[in-house]
């Protein structure tokens, strides 16, 4: 029974000419996103190189005046040998490369930057990671695989799987096939099955073409990506299948499934993403911004008793000979300390907001499938937003540390050599997999559509007894 099903169902499925055509058409798709994928890929890898150049050449130049002294030379440019403009105009580039997986799902990416100068000019606890973008682009997206998968693959499915019974019963064929020996629950999961199998066919076929066009490697993430798009599939497929038996005309089945799209894929996000705005607000952005300059202002005119105060805090970085060649450079630091530890209370209140809304968002993201594959997705492409946290706490780490390293040569009035520009910190950001919430997004869909599978076949089973009674 079951080879003879498969063959009817193949049957139908090729000679549905809708079909065929929405299988060219979702060929199209996935290569068209991959296309904008790799475009997004390669303008920020070209962005990045560049900045890699400029700031290579910025060290050069550095590093060729240290030559010259090293060699007894007297150059006119030895300035550039002083701590604060290796600190300040040097500085660091702080990068976050884009990962190859970054091609399928853009995420995140085109709203927060992936490059930060550090420089100890800036105040670390403020440092911003935006970027500005088109508002309407970031308002519904990017059209990247990602996007296809979770928008459009949903309709396809419903498409092809709204009426599998309900066509059958209103054309009379069902009380003919039930007065043989088959239950009709188990005929109608066996279709759904074998559709099943065909869309992840051609959706594995599309998927391979636009992997292989703009170069991915096959690695692991890819195929944790690839599981969980097969999970997803099930999702829609599983509550399809309730619905066709729930559902008693083709009419009802379809506008029931497209309602549940629209509040599982569209509406749902948006409530959990909203609700998490108004239950944690965040602080004014304004008041923190004159809370800024206001401390700014204040320390800037004590700065003498500042750096008094500061260097009885720190007595190891007291000097007792010689002329201060960097006394307001010195000032400048210790007002900077002091300034970040008044407004500390401030961030972390920001901090404390983001970190209670992202949790409520990871709380309730069960609810809408559409959120558990994106988080997976844009966390195994390294485009989260988790991610880009990761990232900023790195360079805001990093930034404490490469004016800690400044500290003692602008306290001793030291100027820099050769040997001290090989011991410059670098950054290094190491991301983090986000294989544990992956497998745990794609755990949940498949137990969804697990429980959709069984709660239809018992709602069958039950109705068929009714009739028999």
């Amino acid at each position: 029974m079951i080879t003879q099903n498969i063959q009817h169902e193949i049957r139908l499925l090729s000679r549905n000419y809708w079909f065929v055509s929405l299988t060219a058409v979702l060929l199209l798709l996935s290569l068209y996103a991959g296309h904008n994928g790799l475009q997004h890929f390669e303008s920020r890898q070209a962005d990045l190189n560049q900045a890699l150049a400029d700031q290579e050449e910025k060290i050069q130049n550095v590093t060729s005046v240290a030559v010259a002294v090293n060699n007894g030379e007297e150059p006119s440019n030895a300035y550039r040998l002083s701590p604060m403009n290796i600190a300040m105009s040097t500085g660091e580039l702080a990068t976050m490369p884009p990962s190859s997986m970054s091609k399928l799902a853009i995420g995140q990416s085109d709203l927060f930057t992936h490059q930060v100068k550090i420089s100890s000019r800036d105040d670390q606890a403020t440092l911003s990671f935006n970027e500005l973008n088109n508002p309407v682009q970031l308002l519904f997206g990017n059209f990247d695989i990602a996007f296809v998968l979770a928008y459009l693959v949903p309709l396809i499915i419903i498409a092809f799987t709204y009426n599998l019974r309900s066509q059958e019963l209103e054309s009379g064929r069902l009380k003919l096939l039930a007065s043989n020996p088959i239950k009709t629950n188990i005929w109608l999961l066996q279709r759904f099955v074998i559709r099943y199998f065909s869309i992840l066919i051609i959706l594995s076929i599309a998927l391979l073409l636009t992997i292989l066009w703009v170069g991915i490697p096959f690695n692991f993430a890819l195929l944790t990506l690839l599981l969980l798009t097969f999970a997803y599939v099930a999702f829609w497929f599983g509550l399809s299948f309730l619905v066709n038996i729930i559902g008693t005309s083709s009419g009802k089945n379809a506008v029931s499934l497209l309602s549940l799209w629209i509040v599982l894929v569209l509406i749902l996000p948006t409530v959990i993403n909203q609700a998490a705005n108004t239950i944690y607000p965040m602080p004014s952005r304004v008041a923190l911004l004159n809370e800024i300059r206001e401390t700014k202002k204040s320390l800037s005119e004590k700065q003498d008793q500042v750096l008094d105060e500061y260097l009885r805090n720190h007595p190891e970085l007291i000097r007792d000979e010689g002329q201060n060649a960097y006394g307001y450079w010195q000032g400048y630091f210790a007002s900077q300390e002091l300034m970040e530890e008044e407004l500390a209370p401030l961030i972390q209140k920001f901090d404390n907001q983001l970190a209670k809304q992202q949790s409520w968002v990871d709380s309730w993201r069960f609810l809408s499938p559409v959120v558990l594959f994106q988080d997976a997705a844009t966390q195994l492409a390294g485009t989260s937003s988790k991610n880009h946290k990761d990232f900023q706490n790195d360079v805001k780490d990093f930034g404490l540390t490469w004016r800690a390293h400044f500290m003692p040569y602008v306290f001793k009035n030291n100027t820099l050599k050769l040997s001290d520009l090989e011991e410059l910190p670098a950054f290094s950001y190491q991301p983090k997999p986000g294989y544990t919430a992956a497998y745990i997004n794609l755990g949940v869909l498949l137990l969804l559509s697990g429980l959709f599978a069984i709660r239809g076949l018992k709602l069958d089973g039950k109705r068929q007894l009714l009739q028999v009674g």
